[in-house]
């Protein structure tokens, strides 16, 4: 646990990763606010069966769209796409907001609901995808899953029982209004970071036809790379139960609990609470080399927590029960996100996330929709079943395949990130990019240690993760660099001799390319050898001094 809070520390003074961490968290107000809104304003026109059917109706379109995400995320980079996406929600919501405050027709409101869960589809495998560019180490970038995690949890706790409050006060359209401002204030935050996560070279000027085909070779990849799939799916099963819940809670809010419309968001709050908890017993088992044993746990408990609500329903346990799923439902997603992380190739990254945020949409407005249905020929106790069923049945039928997905080796996420955003390995194809990361080694250099002395005989490349490095010739300091920059390509590329001294007077730690993958990865390929000159050319020793 002291090396997870050292973690936080680190991450917690990165400005790029804090302004991500914060935008993602207002935006989690926003997406589950309107939410709760939405169901009850189809509550009040129409009982349950709207209510499912409303769900429905705003998800299916949702899950078609979601899986676009992956070429635009390619194509032009996962943060320029995320502030470019926080944006338009935050334009969409707000005339969600104008029509339901004006009382127009009721199929407008819906469509405006869509469009606006539509567009918040793209934000979190857009996150996902910058996640392993803002993280520094793999250990950073499991902490910053479990963090981003937790904020989104808070935002479960925040934004039902806030539109709660609302929807006692005021009505559906305030609540919207109020998730627009805070989209605003996300698209505010990560509009700055630009380029922080650069896009895929290969994907660069692509038309539409291109991204059309790139958008059909995710899916058929996704479909035909096991570890990936096998994961997908117990996501797609959790979210079938939260759809399931999200009906349900309206069910026993307004029906046999009889707590009224803010006691949709009370409870709904309560669920967040649960997934926050969940968020912070995270924190503290995601560094474990296994995590298939806590999917398992989490399915059988929040199978076991709606079977016990089936049996007898009252409102303290359902207030529990909901709770219990909220924890569940969290380690479920975040295990997820880390475990697709690990498993899935760069090039397939962003188009895996996306189809993940897809079939996620569809899960989730098949549980919705399946409520109603279980409730016409059960009553609400069948409903409970079936919720408590959907998870517990996926994790155990595919519980072979999954431990084998736990024991796969990891793809070198984080490392490739790094050696994607540095000017040298920029035109290097996804597939070689893999390669020379599979190989690569993390150096943790302590204060005041020279890392490459001038003269000696070099075979090395350092890129810098972490700190920063000063470059000194003959005594004379030349250049510092930091994350995002690398060195040692002239001895590589030019005889083998250093032509300069580095150094850290803080410390810092790099991530070490040997010459052998080095040079098969950069010779192999003409643009990426050409940019390597050019590099090495400017840095010749007629570099003049830096002052200071």
């Amino acid at each position: 646990m002291v090396a997870v809070i050292a973690s936080v520390r680190e991450l917690s003074r990165d400005r790029a990763t804090r302004r991500a961490v914060t935008a993602l968290g207002a935006y989690r107000l926003a997406e589950f606010g309107p939410w709760v809104a939405i169901l009850v304003y189809a509550f009040r026109h129409g009982g349950a069966t709207a209510t499912g059917l409303v769900s429905f109706g705003i998800l299916v379109p949702t899950a078609l769209f979601a899986p676009c995400a992956g070429p635009l995320i390619d194509r032009f980079g996962a943060t320029r796409v995320l502030g470019a996406a926080y944006v338009s929600q935050a334009l969409v919501m707000s005339a969600a907001a104008a029509a339901l405050l004006g009382g127009v027709w009721s199929p407008l409101v819906y469509s405006l609901a869509a469009l606006t869960a539509m567009l918040l589809t793209v934000t979190h495998p857009a996150h996902a995808v910058a996640s392993t560019g803002l993280a520094r180490t793999t250990e950073q970038l499991v902490t910053l899953n479990a963090v981003s995690n937790w904020v989104l949890s808070i935002g479960l706790v925040v934004a039902p029982a806030v539109a709660g409050v609302l929807l006692a006060v005021s009505s559906p359209g305030f609540v919207y209004a109020a998730g627009a401002g805070c989209l605003a204030v996300a698209a505010g935050l990560v509009l700055p970071l630009g380029r922080l996560v650069p896009s895929l070279s290969d994907a660069e000027g692509e038309g539409f036809a291109a991204a059309v085909r790139r958008l059909h070779e995710g899916g058929r990849a996704l479909v035909e790379a096991d570890a990936p799939r096998e994961v997908v799916a117990v996501l797609a099963a959790t979210f079938v139960m939260v759809g399931a819940l999200d009906v349900i809670v309206v069910l026993l809010a307004l029906g046999p609990l009889r707590l009224g419309g803010s006691g949709v968001g009370y409870l709904t709050a309560a669920h967040g609470a649960g997934a926050l908890a969940g968020a912070v017993v995270s924190m503290g088992i995601l560094g474990r080399p296994r995590l298939v044993p806590i999917v398992l746990a989490s399915a059988a408990v929040a199978g076991v927590a709606y079977f016990a609500l089936a049996l007898a329903t009252s409102v303290v346990l359902a207030f529990l029960v909901v709770a219990i799923v909220g924890v569940s439902r969290s380690l479920l997603e975040v295990t997820g996100q880390t475990l697709l992380q690990r498993v899935t190739s760069t090039h397939l990254l962003a188009q895996v996330f996306a189809f993940k945020e897809s079939l996620a949409m569809a899960a989730w407005g098949l549980g919705s929709a399946l409520v109603p249905l279980f409730v016409t020929l059960g009553g609400l106790r069948t409903a409970l079943f079936f919720a408590g069923v959907v998870i517990p049945m996926v994790v155990f039928l595919r519980l072979r395949p999954l431990l084998l997905v736990d024991a796969a080796t990891s793809v070198a996420t984080v490392s490739i990130a790094l050696l994607r955003s540095l000017p040298l390995f920029r035109p290097l194809p996804i597939a070689a990019l893999e390669g020379v990361a599979a190989t690569a080694t993390e150096l943790s250099v302590p204060p005041g240690e020279v890392v490459v002395r001038e003269g000696e005989f070099g075979d090395c490349y350092y890129a810098v993760a972490d700190g920063e490095v000063q470059v000194t010739r003959q005594g004379e300091l030349i250049a510092r660099l930091a994350r995002g920059e690398g060195f040692g390509e002239i001895a590589l590329l030019r005889g083998g001799i250093r032509t300069a001294t580095v150094s850290s007077p803080t410390g810092a730690r790099l991530l070490v390319v040997e010459r052998e993958p080095f040079l098969v990865a950069v010779t192999g390929h003409g643009p990426t050898h050409e940019r390597a000159v050019e590099i090495a050319t400017d840095r010749l020793p007629s570099a003049a001094p830096v002052s200071g």
